[in-house]
C-alpha cells in the first residue's frame, strides 16, 4: 500500500515538472527570431531585456553562465546565434519534442495576408484599367500612322538595326586573405583565412597554441580575480572555442568552452603564448576568419 502510494507520489511530481517544461519551452518559443532561446536572466530563466545586461546569463547547459557585452551583442542577441558553440552544445540534450518548440518560426507581420481592398478601391479599378487601354489604343495609333506615312521611326533610319548597349557584369568581389599579425615568440603560426565581408555572421572566438608543456590557464571569478590556476600541455597544434570576459577590475580574459579545461580562461603574458581568432561564417557555410593583434587579446 505504502510503495503503491509513493509510486503515486513520484507519477504526480514527474508529471508537475513535465509540465512545467513544456510550459518552459512555450514561453521560449514565442520569442523574436534575434534572441536565443538560452538567454536568461540571473533571478529568472525565461526573462531577457533589450540590448546587453549584467543579469544576463547563459542556459544553454550546466549552471547560468555570465556572458561578455560583446557576446550578447553579436551572438545572443542576433539571428546568428544557432551557430554560438554553446547553443550547438546546449541542444543536444535537449529532448526532441521541445528542440521543435524552439525551432518553430515565430509568424511575422510579413506574412500577414494584406486587407481587401475597399470599396472605394475596387471602383477605381476599372476605371483606371480603362484609362490604360485607351493610352495604349492611341500610342498604337500614332506610331502606325508615323511609319505608314513617314517612313519610319523619327531619327532612325529606315532597315538599321539600333545596337543595344553593351552590359559590362559586375565583378563579384572575393574575399581577401588577411595578413598575419606580429608573431609572437613561441606562438602558433597562423594560417592564412580569407577575411569577412558583406553578410558573413559572427560565430565567435577560438584560441591557438603551440605545442609545448609551458602553458598555465586560469579560473576566473566574476569580479576578475584568479581563483586557481592550472599548467596545461599539447602534443601538436590545439584550438578551442572561447569566449571574451572583461571582468568589471578591467581583466581582459578568454575563458574554454569544453575540452579538458572547459571553464578555465587564458590571460596575455600569464598563460604562454596563444592566438586569438575572430570567426565568422559566410552564407555558404565556409570559413572566415581574424587573428587579433596580441594587444586586443
Amino acid at each position: 500500500m505504502f510503495g503503491r502510494r509513493r509510486r503515486q507520489q513520484e507519477e504526480a511530481a514527474e508529471a508537475a515538472r513535465e509540465s512545467d517544461r513544456r510550459a518552459l519551452f512555450a514561453q521560449l518559443a514565442t520569442r523574436p527570431d534575434d534572441v536565443c532561446p538560452f538567454l536568461g536572466l540571473a533571478d529568472d530563466r525565461v526573462g531577457y531585456v533589450d540590448g546587453s545586461s549584467p543579469e544576463h546569463r547563459c542556459y544553454a547547459f550546466g549552471d547560468p553562465a555570465a556572458l561578455s557585452d560583446e557576446q550578447q551583442t553579436r551572438v545572443c542577441l542576433d539571428r546568428g546565434y544557432g551557430t554560438c558553440p554553446r547553443y550547438l552544445r546546449g541542444v543536444l540534450v535537449i529532448p526532441t519534442e521541445e528542440l521543435e518548440a524552439l525551432r518553430r518560426p515565430a509568424p511575422s507581420a510579413a506574412s500577414t495576408a494584406p486587407p481587401p481592398p475597399s470599396r472605394a478601391e475596387r471602383r477605381r479599378r476599372p476605371v483606371a484599367a480603362w484609362l490604360i487601354g485607351l493610352l495604349l489604343l492611341v500610342l498604337v495609333g500614332g506610331t502606325a500612322g508615323v511609319l505608314y506615312f513617314g517612313g519610319g521611326l523619327p531619327g532612325i533610319a529606315s532597315g538599321t538595326a539600333t545596337p543595344s548597349p553593351t552590359t559590362v557584369p559586375t565583378p563579384i568581389p572575393t574575399p581577401s586573405v588577411a595578413p598575419s599579425p606580429t608573431p609572437v615568440a613561441g606562438s602558433p603560426t597562423p594560417t592564412p583565412e580569407p577575411t569577412p565581408t558583406a553578410g558573413d555572421i559572427f560565430v565567435g572566438y577560438e584560441v591557438a597554441v603551440g605545442p609545448g608543456d609551458d602553458f598555465r590557464v586560469f579560473l576566473v571569478d566574476d569580479a576578475g580575480e584568479i581563483v586557481e590556476s592550472r599548467p596545461a600541455a599539447f602534443d601538436a597544434e590545439s584550438r578551442g572555442d572561447v569566449e571574451r570576459v572583461e571582468a568589471p577590475n578591467g581583466l581582459l580574459h578568454w575563458r574554454t568552452v569544453g575540452g579538458d579545461y572547459d571553464g578555465f580562461s587564458y590571460i596575455r603574458d600569464q598563460s604562454g603564448a596563444f592566438v586569438i581568432r575572430e570567426v565568422y561564417r559566410a552564407p555558404d557555410g565556409s570559413r572566415r576568419a581574424i587573428v587579433l593583434e596580441p594587444e586586443q587579446t
